[in-house]
């Protein structure tokens, strides 16, 4: 094995080295050609410039002192993606997971905080239309998206809370003048099938509409063999299957040439299989050795992941004169998810074990915005104001089988902790030097415990072993006294006097030892619940102003100021487990009963202060100091009046954007990034905890990195694109209990440079008939997962968990003159590599059953539009 460790930590470097001189050619390569692309001007045609809205105000991307990228319209068609985690590729320093489509989360600049607790926000603010978008609204399909506008740095000035890390912006299609309209159908691997359609009509002269729907399906990646008796009437997902649809309908009225009024609704439903469990264990398939199987077993009770969400939003625009203008912006979104996984990767139902967190949740947003513009002057200022509603319930479900294997763990500490006191009484005291001078030199008292536990048959698996149990009997004194009660003075109690006997010995000892949670076999197949109900009512708002001031034709300086205040009312109510109505006086495993609320509040002044250069017309440089803050919040599984500290990020920027010969972008950024008290989930296995649980802790972070966003259109046909990042960071994080039950100390630690970079190649060939694109883009990334402080022992003994992710993906396209006909045949994970993306084990310790979620293999597919 350290061979095999050793040989792949060789290819590992040799991989690394790869991409570092890959990188630093392609980077040459893009950067010395300029000077040959200007001299083809009779053969290229100018590269196209983004507009965006990163400053609350209109302007050329370019021209904007901030780390901002963009995903287009047209490169969301040509890349096939319909939500942020496919198009997070074409973003330096951003990625987003959708494992849990509920609860999916943002990674900036390498800082990810998704959480299951609505207690909590995450550390990269999510805005859809204008609009905040909480925890479990952020995952929208892209139904006739206009661009998405990405962020990175600290945005407290302009976005307010929970901007410490940056924004993602969508910005949807608004209604024009215009009849106009589309079907598009895609089919692919694993029975994908998309259908997206969009109509925008002018109603007058001054009142548009336009309306779009978007549905999407596909099979699972794992075909999911568990039949469980319990799933005899409900629908059994296979692992990775799709069911998500959304539409929106718009109505923008002209009031008149400086007002505009807009009103839209938008409408999500998700119904789809819950978030993937491949079992990595020995109780799993194929006993969890082949992770890319075709085959898993899933048997979780009613396992869905679902969610019903609409929204309503109304914006009025109004330009008072040249130099006054304001934005109205008010919202309200509701929301009910439910979302209910395997947890332990089996169908061993002694080892059953899942999870649900059902959340109910509306929000009612509004914010105020006025720009002022001159010649010298472009500033805008405003204030916002929130309030949401928040109810969770997150249920725990075991089958009494897996109680009781809970319970004979409580039953071997007991035992145990009976052959310590003995020995303490034998030995005269519990040193280490009263057991070597008992024992011999080096024998110490744990040592000689563990020696004495073990050689008296402990400790045991499950308490419904008649061998096992009849030992625990006989250890724990009770056998002759169980013999006796039964007619059977004097005999020895054997396995089979257990078995015989059913109940009868587990409830004498349940009543000795006043341990009601010890029953016996007759409960077997039955369900035990316990939950965990949240409330929170959350308020925000906030003030700010931001200040253009274009000092000379080059020079420009921004100074802004946000105040924010955050208020947060949380409470807690767990109540007794739903076993009690089976055996009354049985206590919880893992939630301890409690009824309790809390609240508190934060506030906060974030600004910042940005300084740009204009070399031409052309090329940029700027330099910014800014900073962010995330709110503080409560831990929703546990309860505490105490709530957990607020985020604080500072970052240090200079950048330099430019557009050379016309044909040649050029957007690179280095910065610095302190981040104070992150809030860091991790499964977490307190002393005297029977199961692990997600546990907020906080950490900080010292962040270095440079990303580049380069783009060279060599000729009308021809485009290519690279986009890299190069991070390292510096980690200090507390004590802190691991998902096994380890304390992991206090530590600073420091991760190796991360590499990851996408290229991009876009060709459109003049054949003579009609419009020819070939777009291929190719994606790196660097797993530096073995960076990761208090690494479990089963996510270390799966080699495929830190393996780099090497992906390849095409699309090639044909429209007809006009473009109303449209075919496109595509590709993804055109290498067919395969990862675990990620690993649980929430039941690794306990249960000794982790599992993972794994990619698709190689898809491939054919779409049609139609357009009118």
């Amino acid at each position: 094995m350290g061979q095999i460790n050793r040989a792949k930590e060789n290819n590992n470097k040799i991989n690394m080295k790869k991409s570092l001189i890959t990188t630093a050619v392609l980077s040459s390569f893009f950067i010395s050609s300029t000077g040959y692309t200007q001299e083809q001007n009779d053969e290229t045609t100018e590269i196209e410039v983004v507009t965006v809205n990163a400053q609350k105000r209109v302007q050329n991307i370019l021209k904007v002192p901030v780390t901002v990228g963009t995903i287009s319209e047209s490169l969301i068609k040509e890349s096939g993606s319909v939500l942020l985690s496919e198009v997070d590729k074409f973003i330096p320093g951003f990625d987003f997971s959708d494992s849990n489509m509920t609860q999916a989360g943002i990674t900036m600049r390498g800082i990810s905080s998704p959480n299951i607790s609505i207690g909590g926000d995450p550390s990269t603010a999510t805005f859809y239309d204008d609009v905040y978008m909480p925890r479990a609204a952020q995952n929208v399909l892209f139904s006739d998206m206009e661009r998405i506008e990405v962020l990175k740095g600290p945005q407290g000035t302009l976005f307010g809370r929970n901007a410490a890390m940056g924004v993602v912006n969508m910005v949807p299609k608004s209604p024009r003048d215009e009849n106009e309209g589309f079907v598009k159908t895609t089919f692919g691997t694993d029975n994908l099938q998309k259908l997206e359609g969009m109509a925008n009509i002018s109603l007058s002269d001054d009142v548009y509409l336009r309306a779009n729907i978007l549905d999407v399906s596909q099979d699972g990646v794992v075909k999911n063999v568990a039949a469980p008796e319990w799933n005899a009437n409900h629908k059994i997902w296979d692992l990775g299957e799709q069911n998500h649809s959304a539409a929106r309908i718009a109505l923008l009225w002209n009031i008149s040439d400086a007002t505009k009024f807009q009103l839209a609704y938008d409408w999500d439903d998700l119904e789809q299989g819950p978030p993937m469990a491949v079992g990595v264990s020995e109780y799993a398939y194929n006993q969890g050795k082949t992770p890319f199987s075709s085959k898993a077993e899933n048997d979780v009770r009613h396992g869905i992941e679902a969610r019903d969400m609409y929204g309503v939003t109304a914006k009025l625009t109004h330009e008072f004169n040249q130099q006054w203008s304001m934005k109205y912006v008010v919202a309200y979104r509701d929301w009910e998810t439910e979302n209910r996984q395997d947890e332990d990767g089996t169908a061993d139902p002694t080892r059953y074990f899942d999870t649900s967190n059902n959340e109910d949740s509306d929000i009612f947003y509004n914010e105020l915005q006025l720009n002022y513009v001159s010649d010298n002057i472009n500033a805008v200022a405003g204030f916002s104001y929130s309030k949401e509603k928040v109810k969770q319930t997150t249920e725990l479900n075991m089958t009494t089988d897996t109680a009781a294997r809970l319970v004979t763990g409580e039953v071997n500490n007991f035992i145990k902790g009976g052959v310590a006191e003995e020995l303490a009484a034998m030995l005269g005291g519990t040193t280490d030097a009263h057991a070597a001078a008992a024992f011999g030199p080096g024998v110490t008292f744990s040592g000689a415990v563990d020696s004495l536990y073990t050689l008296s048959g402990f400790p045991m698996t499950h308490i419904w072993d008649p061998n096992e149990w009849s030992g625990a009997l006989n250890a724990l004194g009770f056998a002759n006294d169980i013999m006796a009660a039964i007619g059977m003075a004097g005999m020895p109690l054997t396995a089979d006097v257990v078995s015989l006997t059913g109940d009868v010995t587990y409830d004498v000892v349940a009543m000795q030892l006043g341990f009601p949670e010890i029953f016996g076999p007759s409960f077997s197949g039955q369900f035990w619940e316990e939950t965990v109900n949240n409330t929170g009512d959350f308020t925000n708002w906030g003030i700010f102003a931001d200040v253009d001031y274009q000092i000379n034709d080059k020079w420009n300086v921004i100074a802004g100021l946000r105040y924010s205040k955050d208020k947060k009312e949380f409470s807690w109510f767990i109540p007794q487990n739903s076993f009690t109505a089976q055996r009354p006086g049985v206590g919880n495993l893992v939630f301890p009963q409690v009824d309790l609320e809390a609240s508190d509040e934060w506030d906060k002044v974030t600004g910042r202060l940005v300084t740009s250069y204009q070399l031409d017309d052309n090329q940029m440089f700027f330099a910014s100091y800014s900073t962010g803050y995330k709110s503080g919040g409560f831990d929703s599984l546990a309860p505490s009046q105490f709530s957990f500290a607020p985020e604080d990020t500072t970052n240090l920027e200079f950048g330099y954007k430019a557009v050379l010969g016309g044909n040649f972008i050029a957007n690179v950024s280095a910065y610095y990034l302190e981040l104070d008290n992150l809030q860091r989930s991790v499964d977490s296995k307190a002393p005297g905890s029977s199961q692990a649980i997600p546990t907020i802790i906080n950490e900080d972070r010292e962040i270095k990195g440079i990303e580049a966003d380069l783009r060279w259109k060599i000729s009308n046909a021809l485009t290519l694109g690279m986009v890299t990042e190069i991070r390292s960071t510096d980690n200090f994080s507390p004590d802190f209990y691991n998902g096994e039950g380890d304390l992991v100390a206090a530590k600073t630690s420091s991760s190796k440079a991360a590499k990851n970079y996408t290229f991009t190649f876009n060709w459109m060939p003049e054949l003579g008939s009609g419009h020819t694109n070939l777009h291929v883009d190719y994606v790196f990334r660097e797993n530096t997962n073995r960076d990761l402080p208090g690494l479990e022992s089963y996510k270390l003994a799966v080699n495929e968990y830190f393996e780099d992710e090497e992906l390849l993906n095409a699309r090639l396209s044909w429209a007809d003159e006009s473009d109303t006909y449209e075919i496109g045949l595509w590709g993804k994970n055109l290498l067919d590599n395969r990862y675990m993306l990620s690993m649980g084990g929430l039941t690794a310790d306990v249960l000794g059953t982790p599992h993972g979620r794994i990619n698709r293999g190689l898809e491939a597919g054919v779409d049609f539009k139609y357009s009118f």
